[in-house]
């Protein structure tokens, strides 16, 4: 679990990265969209996998990692028809995946999680004042439970858990859900927590 000023701590992060977010993908999609996030929690995977949906319900994820003052993973997923409706959105159309205009709809989705992951990265960077060096974000649509199992593939602190930070978007009349994990690997955020004076034992 997570002590209260840590669930402050990455709440904030969430706060901060969802507002870059909103603004980013508002002048993306040419459209008003409301970034909100409700909590953040350790979860353990089990329950991450029962919140996404289950470990077969397909969905969209973005994947990016960064290196520098400290080293984590963010992994942001969307149900897939969720994702469907913010690429209808952006192409101006119906779209669905795994259809004639699948090509088209990934290419949109790897934008969509380029603006949304990376300004929760540059959130953390910049509210938290670090040096830190991101790799381009990678795009898959899977079943939950194969997307996580890439996601572990390097070692994060909490084992098979991660930090859960619920992630609620809305646009155009659509209440759509996302759902962001920070997997930070080993004592990546100790001198950060120091720094702004949390107990990380409390």
């Amino acid at each position: 679990m997570l002590n209260r000023m840590e669930q402050d701590v990455f709440r904030e992060i969430g706060n901060i990265g969802a507002a870059h977010a909103a603004t980013a993908l508002s002048t993306l999609l040419g459209q008003p969209i409301e970034i909100a996030v409700p909590s953040a929690e350790l979860e353990g995977f089990t329950t991450i996998i029962e919140r996404v949906g289950g470990a077969e319900a397909y969905t969209a994820g973005a994947l990016l990692r960064f290196s520098g003052d400290i080293k984590a993973s963010l992994l942001f997923l969307m149900p897939l028809h969720d994702a469907e409706k913010l690429i209808s959105q952006l192409l101006q159309q119906p779209f669905q995946f795994f259809s004639d205009h699948h090509a088209l709809g990934v290419s949109a989705w790897e934008e969509i999680g380029n603006i949304l992951i990376g300004a929760y990265a540059r959130a953390i960077s910049d509210w938290l004042d670090l040096s830190v060096h991101v790799t381009v974000p990678a795009s898959a649509f899977d079943m939950v439970g194969a997307i996580l199992e890439v996601a572990l593939l390097e070692s994060t602190k909490f084992g098979n858990m991660a930090v859960y930070i619920d992630t609620r978007l809305s646009s155009s009349g659509n209440d759509l859900n996302g759902h962001l994990l920070l997997l930070p690997e080993e004592g990546a955020f100790s001198s950060v927590f120091q720094r702004l004076g949390v107990d990380i034992d409390g």
